[in-house]
């Protein structure tokens, strides 16, 4: 388990906030799944009060990117928390006050980034709407990561294919 699950444990434990780990998520056919595959996929944590499956991704790869969007398309509360790069935007839809987080720099950044998604699932109690569309949302943040990497490839090597 990496250092930032067990900060997102240690922040949900301390607000009472009841949690699973490794749950499966509900899905008995998907698109990577081979012969060998025995369980569904399991996210992170899974918050049994909200019926919300969290993803904690760190480095995003072309397959973590799209089984991301998968698994936020289906029917369950699916929020994917990124917790390395400085494109995942996490104000997007957000229900929180916020502040520019691009105006940081490197690790305040990505430490700025992190606690923002903290907040938002400690405070899940506060806005129902955002728990109930936290598979869009994450969908909508996936997908303003994913073009600001496209941006990012046409500025270093010029038009995107």
């Amino acid at each position: 388990m990496s250092k930032l699950e067990y900060k997102i444990q240690d922040e949900l434990t301390k607000h009472g906030i009841n949690f699973e780990t490794q749950k499966p998520v509900p899905l008995e056919i998907y698109p990577w799944q081979t012969s060998r595959s025995i369980t569904p996929p399991k996210c992170d944590i899974y918050l049994n009060d909200f019926d919300l499956y969290i993803e904690i991704k760190g480095f995003m790869t072309f397959r973590a990117v799209a089984k991301l969007s998968y698994l936020s398309r289906q029917n369950f509360k699916y929020y994917i928390f990124q917790g390395t790069e400085p494109q995942w935007n996490p104000t997007i839809r957000t229900f929180l006050k916020t502040s520019d987080l691009t105006e940081n720099k490197g690790k305040i950044l990505q430490d700025s980034i992190i606690n923002h998604q903290i907040q938002e699932l400690i405070n899940l109690r506060t806005n129902p709407d955002f728990l109930n569309n936290a598979s869009q949302i994450s969908l909508a943040r996936l997908k303003n990561y994913i073009e600001t990497k496209i941006d990012e490839y046409k500025i270093w090597n010029g038009e995107w294919f």
